[in-house]
């Protein structure tokens, strides 16, 4: 006669097994992706605040000037959709290698940013122009009193933002969505963090502690 094999206690094991290991990836899983859509919203809040102060602060502290790069005649130094930071500048001090803006002579009614190629001076300083995702510089050399400044630097797809910002900062309901909230989102989730820290340490150190005392209890009984 065949013995027979009972193969119910493995089998339950088995499957016990393979369950706990879905239900720790699943636990896992969600873990990343909470800390995922928390460093995401972090960050989105975090580029907020930013076009908000910078579109605040500089144009009132520092004299200077927001400007939205809206072509990509500048890449890849400033790409569209980028927040160009400007401040006055004399017309002696612009070099070669700047990136100046200015009211442009073929059509005044925009405002553009490009690099100087070149300085000529005669009866009023000229600069020539160039973007420097063109092939040839601009049509006509650009008089100093069209420049409106010195390009300092770009921020990549704050432009909007800033607008966007600008736009409804001033009213009370906007400074309210736009820097309390997002303010007190980050300093509360810095606070959490803090104590949650303090916690685990505090933690650790009960469990070093009771380890500790229980080594002394038993080298006590055992002497």
């Amino acid at each position: 006669m065949p013995k027979q094999v009972c193969l119910g206690r493995p089998a339950l094991a088995f499957n016990y097994g393979w369950n706990s290991s879905w239900r720790l990836c699943y636990i896992l899983g969600q873990d990343i992706m909470k800390r995922a859509c928390k460093w995401a919203l972090n960050i989105i809040l975090g580029l907020v605040l930013c076009a908000v102060l910078l579109a605040v602060l500089i144009p009132t502290v520092f004299s200077g000037a927001l400007a939205i790069v809206r072509s990509s005649s500048m890449e890849p130094a400033m790409r569209a959709g980028a927040l160009a930071v400007m401040l006055p500048v004399n017309a002696e001090d612009v070099n070669v290698g700047d990136i100046i803006a200015f009211d442009p002579p073929w059509d005044p009614d925009v405002i553009v940013s490009h690099r100087v190629i070149a300085v000529r001076y005669d009866e009023q300083i000229l600069f020539d122009t160039k973007g420097d995702a063109a092939e040839d510089s601009d049509p006509y050399w650009v008089p100093a009193r069209n420049v409106h400044g010195k390009v300092l630097f770009s921020i990549p797809y704050l432009g909007y933002a800033a607008s966007y910002a600008l736009r409804y900062v001033r009213t009370w309901l906007g400074f309210v969505t736009l820097v309390c909230i997002p303010t007190a989102i980050l300093v509360g989730g810095a606070v959490r963090d803090v104590n949650r820290s303090q916690n685990v340490r505090l933690k650790r150190l009960n469990r070093r502690l009771e380890r500790q005392q229980r080594w002394k209890r038993q080298r006590r009984l055992s002497n």
